[in-house]
């Protein structure tokens, strides 16, 4: 079951309809880009999942300073029981595009005994951690270019199906700011934007103050497919990433 199954008009918070009678009393609800899903800190009531759109995740570093650590979009459960957390939210969660949710009280989800609902929720709970466990040992491990590079084929695949996206051919504008890729990333803005224009060089994304597009979009969402084949050091350096990308665009990948 995957919450592309769950039908309902686009933020009008009718009851969702599926097979599955658990979702019968879902509520779907739409949040704007940059809008606050959930609050770090706060109780989670509810079992919520992303059925459109993607957004990000930030830690508290500081009383007053957020760290952008990972995205999530399709089919990832952000709600109570989930990685996010068992009863308060360990994460804020921020709309990186217009996100759709369906909405389900806890008391619902729990109140009997489902296989088939408790096998569909399992797979989803273990789709999400595993994408943020994914992003987040990225932070831990990659270099910084490593690590820039795995958000932006992270972006491209969370983002590549949404349809507000801008996309052209072979290409994808992010609306992401360069701040806010380097947040994902782990660099400081200086970092970020010296790396982006290394690979602009190469043609792999242009930049503006204001706007990030990925090039050669076919080799971005295979790109990270291929690191878990071969390890980081596919793209250790810009030379590296280049060489990775452009046999990933000629459809031939580079794994052993």
């Amino acid at each position: 079951m995957s919450t592309r199954e769950a039908k309902a008009p686009r933020g009008s918070g009718a009851p969702v309809t599926s097979d599955d009678d658990w979702l019968a009393d879902g509520q779907v609800r739409t949040y704007r880009r940059g809008q606050k899903i959930i609050e770090a800190g706060k109780p989670l009531g509810e079992w919520i999942a992303i059925s459109g759109g993607a957004a990000f995740l930030a830690a508290r570093a500081a009383a007053d300073t957020r760290v952008a650590v990972a995205a999530l979009w399709l089919g990832d459960v952000i709600g109570a029981e989930s990685p996010l957390g068992k009863l308060a939210a360990r994460y804020d969660v921020t709309a990186l595009v217009d996100v759709t949710t369906i909405h389900i009280p806890l008391t619902r989800v729990n109140e009997r005994h489902a296989p088939r609902r408790d096998a569909a929720t399992g797979e989803l709970y273990a789709a999400t951690a595993t994408r943020l466990q994914d992003q987040i040992t990225m932070r831990l491990a990659g270099n910084g270019l490593q690590r820039l590079v795995s958000v932006l084929a992270t972006l491209a695949t969370a983002l590549n199906s949404t349809p507000r996206v801008g996309a052209a051919g072979n290409s994808l504008s992010l609306p992401v700011s360069q701040a806010c890729i380097g947040q994902l990333s782990g660099l400081s803005r200086r970092q970020t934007w010296i790396y982006l224009g290394q690979l602009a060089e190469r043609g792999w994304n242009r930049t503006s103050r204001t706007k990030v597009t990925l090039e050669g979009l076919n080799a971005w969402l295979s790109l990270m497919r291929e690191v878990e084949e071969r390890g980081l050091d596919c793209i250790a350096s810009v030379e590296q990433c280049d060489q990775t990308l452009s046999a990933l665009a000629a459809g031939k990948g580079l794994r052993r």
